[in-house]
């Protein structure tokens, strides 16, 4: 979408997005020529309080597994974080191949890193998280650009941990988002009680630079991109709902090839491969929902407690919540990620042992919901066991948030 001679302007843009941002939730706008604008998101506060520190991402919203060093004294630290929150920009237009519509979607967050105290952590800076273009007739749906691969399934709730969901990279969390080509196929009718949905997708290969040259910022290759082919995933979506019950399921397989020598030197490309099975049910005021994956070489995909390589492993998590009123509920999670660290030594016996051998992540929510607005008490806690021995952290936080 661009400026029209119809005038059209980024200035009447700007007008609309002020007044979305005080009309009801998602609201749609006309923009002319039957194209529409739905903005949506949320605001997102955490205020927390940490027991040691937690390691690689960092503190407060993005706290996943214990750092390698515990703090043997003095561990208690305070602090606040916005970075979960999140806007997106959802463009429509109508058909113009028969029953076939584009769309176009760009969504944004806070995570594109921040300085140092006592300033700069105050002051966020924007990070684009999925840009891409629709072609859909309603059953079928072509999707080009940066989106979810399909293995990042289920999504535990929480409202200290959004961006970076609760075991992410870490505990069975698994999945992120590449540029590619998605296909997505309803199976059966979308106004049924059964719902089946298949999808395909071709996207960007990824890991780390093999080499000192492809680790120059003006290379930027990684080891999956210059293997010279994507990554491949299918998806089967399956579920039904009733007024007593709702329930979901799916079933992921991936494959990818990573270059281990990098561009400019001749060697085998390392094949990753892996599955995952997740779903959810509801049965009344109760909800469970979880995943679990088996892999080999899936780092990129936050897999293997986020570490790259020739690694093997699983995980998984469960979360149980309940309902006990329309505004009150509470919840439960634990995962767990394992990488096999005898098998690593064996398969590289030239590297040192893989340093993060496995980790459990534990968290419970008392939540509060009153339309758009939600407060919660969390606490988190991070169980990891190095290399080098285990260590602990934990989050003690409150969080709310007002939906778009």
């Amino acid at each position: 979408m661009g400026i029209r001679s119809t005038g059209f302007s980024w200035v009447a843009v700007a007008l609309m997005l002020g007044a979305a941002a005080t009309a009801s939730a998602q609201e749609v706008l006309k923009l002319g020529e039957g194209e529409t604008l739905t903005v949506s998101g949320f605001i997102n506060v955490t205020l927390f309080t940490d027991r040691s520190r937690f390691g690689n991402f960092g503190q407060g919203q993005n706290a996943e597994w214990a750092a390698q060093t515990e703090l043997s004294t003095d561990k208690l630290f305070t602090d606040g974080d916005i970075r979960n929150t999140r806007i997106s920009f959802d463009f429509k237009a109508q058909p113009v191949l028969g029953t076939w519509a584009p769309r176009g979607v760009l969504e944004l967050d806070l995570f594109g890193g921040q300085d140092l105290p006592p300033f700069g952590d105050e002051q966020p800076r924007l990070r684009g998280r999925l840009a891409y273009a629709d072609l859909s007739n309603g059953r079928t749906t072509l999707r080009i650009g940066q989106y979810w691969s399909p293995m990042f399934g289920e999504v535990p709730v929480s409202l200290s941990h959004l961006a970076f969901p609760l075991g992410y990279g870490a505990a069975g969390m698994v999945g992120w988002r590449f540029p590619g080509v998605f296909l997505y196929q309803e199976l059966l009718a979308a106004d049924g009680p059964a719902t089946a949905q298949l999808q395909l997708a071709a996207f960007e290969g990824s890991g780390p630079p093999a080499s000192a040259e492809d680790a120059l910022p003006v290379n930027a290759i990684g080891s999956g991109e210059a293997s010279g082919l994507p990554q491949l995933e299918a998806r089967l979506n399956f579920g039904r709902k009733s007024e007593t019950l709702r329930w979901g399921a799916y079933l992921v397989g991936h494959a990818d090839w990573k270059d281990t020598t990098g561009t400019g030197v001749e060697g085998d490309n390392l094949t990753a491969w892996g599955f995952e099975a997740g779903g959810n049910v509801a049965p009344g005021r109760l909800t469970v929902h979880g995943n679990y994956y088996y892999g080999k070489a899936l780092g990129q995909q936050f897999a293997h407690i986020t570490q790259q390589g020739n690694v093997r492993g699983w995980g998984a998590w469960g979360q149980a919540g309940y309902d006990f009123t329309p505004s009150w509920s509470l919840w439960a999670f634990f995962g767990i990620d394992d990488p096999d660290e005898t098998r690593f030594a064996k398969d590289n016996p030239t590297l040192p042992a893989l340093a993060r051998q496995v980790n459990r992540d534990a968290d419970a929510l008392l939540r509060f919901k009153a339309g758009r607005y939600a407060l919660g008490l969390e606490w988190f806690r991070a169980m990891t066991r190095w290399n080098t021995g285990r260590t602990d952290a934990d989050q003690f936080a409150l969080g709310v948030m007002y939906s778009l």
